[in-house]
């Protein structure tokens, strides 16, 4: 059986390595906050006077390491969010749409270790992503220079993208139950609007899908998040991943 199940990781992974979706959800995700920050911080730098200058003077606060690490921790609370949802939303989605899940029932480690070999390598990439995201922001920032002394809290943003990646793991089984991908990324579209909702009435900070964004300071100093709220996405995936492999075990093959 743990050699059925290393066979699963092995076909997941190579599923993930070639997929499209994939390759340009880790794209987003890796270059999208370093390369916003920087554009940011040198708009300030040349004092231009385009939008984007006008828009990065309300939100960024100098150009020490501080501004610029807290500009590109926001938008990677954001960026892994969406990248890594519409992925997972494909991995599990695929095999419905694309009409492959009945060839699935005939494998020996049953529907419920297909799931959890999806969700084993689900966390693996989004693990990968959140430090290739981190090194990608912080080498950036040194070829940016005159950023000042050294950064100041440098594990936030490897803690941010890992608390935004735990929040993605509902979508798989939202996928699952709505047998696609198209109900899990409708999901994800509710999930950010919900956030939006609930963080400007005050009340993100028990809210698992605000957690991150508010810990890397998108809601400003008034925000603040203790340390059993940061917990909360961690559940979230742990409870997201058992119900997605009950859900796949219970799956019958006139229904799948």
């Amino acid at each position: 059986m743990t050699g059925d199940f290393g066979r699963l990781l092995t076909v997941e992974a190579m599923k993930m390595r070639r997929a499209p979706v994939a390759v340009i959800c880790t794209a987003v995700i890796v270059l999208a906050p370093a390369l916003l920050a920087a554009a940011a911080i040198l708009a300030l730098r040349a004092n231009s006077s385009s939008s984007f200058a006008a828009k990065a003077r309300l939100l960024v606060h100098g150009s020490s390491w501080a501004a610029y690490l807290g500009t590109g921790t926001q938008v990677m609370a954001v960026a892994v969010l969406l990248g890594l949802g519409f992925g997972f939303a494909w991995c599990f989605g695929r095999e419905f749409t694309e009409g492959t899940v009945a060839a699935l029932f005939g494998l020996p480690t049953g529907r419920g270790g297909i799931a959890l070999a999806k969700c084993t390598v689900l966390l693996a990439w989004s693990v990968l992503v959140s430090i290739a995201s981190t090194l990608a922001l912080f080498g950036v920032g040194l070829l940016l220079g005159d950023l000042g002394s050294q950064p100041p809290r440098w594990w936030l943003p490897l803690g941010v993208s890992l608390l935004s990646a735990c929040n993605t793991f509902p979508l798989a089984w939202l996928a699952t139950v709505t047998r696609g991908y198209l109900g899990a990324v409708g999901g994800l579209i509710g999930l950010v609007v919900a956030t939006q909702l609930v963080t400007s009435f005050g009340s993100g900070g028990w809210f698992p899908w605000a957690v991150p964004g508010l810990w890397s300071g998108l809601g400003g100093a008034e925000f603040q998040v203790a340390g059993v709220q940061l917990v909360l996405p961690v559940a979230v995936a742990l409870i997201s991943i058992v119900a997605t492999t009950m859900r796949w075990r219970s799956l019958e093959l006139g229904n799948a």
